[in-house]
């Protein structure tokens, strides 16, 4: 059989596409291969990419896990992103109904600031926030670090319900209406049942956000057992030296929630992005 020309473009592209995953994979492998090292071996000279099984363990992890505070973070970062998560899907998913379907002056003004709101960085936003939970006596609470990962997450996840309720068909909402439905029964019972890719996609946006925050949480929370695991990871650096190794065990168990999140959603991810194509 004659190869078919376009065989050497499809091997071509698929060995750059394995380059490119290999290179994107590569941080993540050396993490986690400084996380299994010893601390005798941590900053062992040349670097090697594959490292001799006599100098791996998982010490590192041990040591880590036995601190009780470490499961504090853990909890403290699962209950900060479990609530923000929550609280941004519903105000997120009315408020996208609502910029779609209206089009009066006052929906698209509001649609400007809700998009100009997320323009603004978290760098400005963390003055006003921290004042306001000063003033509400959120201080020191994990309240505070949601109403801060709301108002950087809350934007984006409302345009992305917006597009998905812009996406679908008219014809579906009105034929609800008029068997009898309300118009929030409507969208309750009809058109958020269709909309399960974006608003999985708008859960993962929301809830990286949340787990990965650091600015909100390391201003708004008084440290030690109380705050989130990605503050809690920096107390591994210390003023003459680095635990590597620990640091490293610290962001594997940090990345492996949302890595797992992803996994479990990427059914649905695949989805939306299929929707957006066509």
């Amino acid at each position: 059989m004659k190869p078919k020309p376009w065989a050497p473009l499809g091997i071509a592209s698929l060995l750059g596409l394995l380059l490119l995953a290999a290179f994107a994979c590569l941080p993540l492998y050396w993490t986690l291969l400084i996380s299994l090292r010893v601390d005798d071996a941590v900053l062992g000279w040349p670097p090697r990419l594959v490292a001799p099984i006599d100098i791996l363990g998982l010490d590192a992890y041990r040591a880590v896990l036995a601190e009780p505070r470490v499961l504090a973070w853990l909890g403290n970062s699962a209950m900060i992103t479990a609530i923000s998560v929550v609280i941004a899907l519903c105000v997120s998913i009315p408020a996208g109904y609502a910029l779609s379907r209206s089009r009066d002056m006052e929906a698209m003004a509001a649609g400007v600031a809700i998009l100009a709101s997320k323009l603004v960085p978290a760098t400005v936003l963390i003055m006003p926030i921290y004042v306001m939970a000063r003033a509400a006596g959120l201080l020191n609470n994990p309240l505070a670090v949601v109403m801060g990962n709301l108002s950087f997450a809350v934007p984006l996840a409302t345009f992305l319900m917006k597009n998905a309720f812009d996406a679908l068909p008219r014809e579906l909402e009105e034929a609800a209406r008029m068997d009898g439905l309300s118009r929030g029964g409507a969208l309750v019972r009809i058109l958020v049942p269709n909309l399960a890719p974006a608003i999985a996609a708008a859960t993962v946006y929301v809830f990286i956000v949340a787990w990965n925050d650091f600015l909100f949480a390391r201003t708004l929370l008084s440290g030690g057992s109380a705050t989130t695991i990605t503050v809690g990871a920096a107390s591994f650096l210390g003023e003459i030296t680095v635990q590597w190794n620990k640091l490293m065990a610290i962001a594997v168990i940090a990345t492996a929630p949302c890595l797992a999140f992803f996994l479990i959603l990427s059914g649905q991810l695949t989805r939306s992005i299929g929707s957006d194509v066509h």
